[in-house]
């Protein structure tokens, strides 16, 4: 049997550092009696240890056995714990990561787990009831880290390449983004250019652009506020990753279609003496919906893409995601008005 106090560290690299050393261990050839003596002496420090397993180990500590406490006072006593221990073992490496620890508790569905070093030695037990506050302290931290948000070594350089470094390496830092926006907006310009005739012969079209841009704009942020939010409350993580993103289509999809029957109406009403009024009223429902789509699903993709890749999402998502939204709305706005007000060009 072996007894201790126990440290929980919060922020832990190895399971090592978090393993609770409270456990009841004897040898394989200790009698089924004596092991069942060990339990009525062991005596937590901790008034919440609750002990589910013996663990069997060999002269030199090696972990070759485990019993339930059920299993071991259901065999004759006069037998050896070597008779009836489980061998096929379920084992967490010492200098596994805390969060890896965890998936593997939740998987095999143990309420304990042992932990061995590189020898095999038992060196102590993993409790879910007592992972779970350090399994949610320790994917938070990555999770903030990963989503600029943490105050760990690695944000901490950010925030003071940021805000402290020279003029030149902010610079260096934040116009590469901003140049890229800046592409993006040219480029912007060249989609209307290229439906310029379409702007000559419905010049109620420009009207639009603003609402068509600036509502993509908006969505996009929203989403993007959104995600990083859920990275950094480690809502969001690699597992269920596409299950939002396709969750946050769907949801631009309905604001879209709210946003754009509204833009539609408006664009009707004001233009109802003119002949393309419902010609003009269905392109811009199509391109609001069409915006609001783009710009939820960019909204979350791009911040993860660049959280991936390596570069601050702080610095990079924004100017990329409204590169993406500008484009595409103003590719689909104008396609379809030429399209469904061709006899006026």
């Amino acid at each position: 049997m072996e007894a201790g106090d126990r440290d929980l560290e919060f922020h832990a690299d190895r399971v090592a550092e978090i393993a609770d050393d409270e456990y009841v261990a004897v040898t394989q050839d200790t009698f089924v009696e004596m092991a069942i003596e060990e339990f009525r002496k062991f005596d937590p420090v901790s008034d919440e240890t609750t002990v589910y397993y013996l663990y069997v180990t060999d002269n030199y500590g090696r972990l070759v056995g485990v019993m339930s406490l059920r299993e071991l006072l259901n065999v004759p006593e006069d037998d050896v714990v070597e008779d009836h221990m489980e061998t096929d073992l379920y084992t967490i490496d010492a200098d596994a990561d805390p969060e890896f620890a965890v998936d593997e508790i939740v998987e095999r569905d143990f309420p304990a787990m042992p932990v061995v070093d590189d020898e095999g030695v038992l060196v102590g037990v993993l409790r879910t009831d007592d992972m779970i506050e350090v399994v949610e302290e320790e994917a938070t931290e990555d999770i903030l880290k990963s989503a600029g948000f943490s105050f760990a070594d690695v944000e901490e350089t950010r925030s003071s390449l940021i805000l402290e470094s020279s003029i030149t390496r902010i610079l260096r830092l934040r116009l590469p983004w901003l140049i890229v926006a800046l592409a993006g907006g040219l480029l912007a310009g060249g989609v209307i250019e290229a439906y310029e005739d379409t702007l000559e012969a419905v010049v109620a079209l420009a009207f639009f652009v603003p609402v068509i841009m600036d509502m993509g704009g908006n969505v996009g942020t929203q989403a993007s506020t959104i995600f990083v939010r859920g990275l950094a409350l480690g809502h969001i993580d690699d597992r269920n990753a596409m299950k939002h993103f396709a969750r946050e289509g769907v949801i631009g999809l309905l604001i879209g279609l709210i946003i754009g029957g509204i833009g539609a109406g408006a664009a009707y009403v004001w233009q109802m003496d003119e002949p393309y009024a419902v010609e003009l009223a269905t392109v811009v429902f199509v391109g609001l919906v069409a915006v609001c789509v783009v710009a939820s699903v960019v909204g979350y993709v791009i911040p993860w893409l660049m959280n991936k890749l390596g570069f601050d999402p702080a610095a990079a998502s924004d100017p990329l995601i409204t590169t993406v939204k500008d484009v595409t709305a103003l590719l689909i706005y104008f396609g379809l008005a030429a399209v469904l007000l061709a006899e006026l060009l």
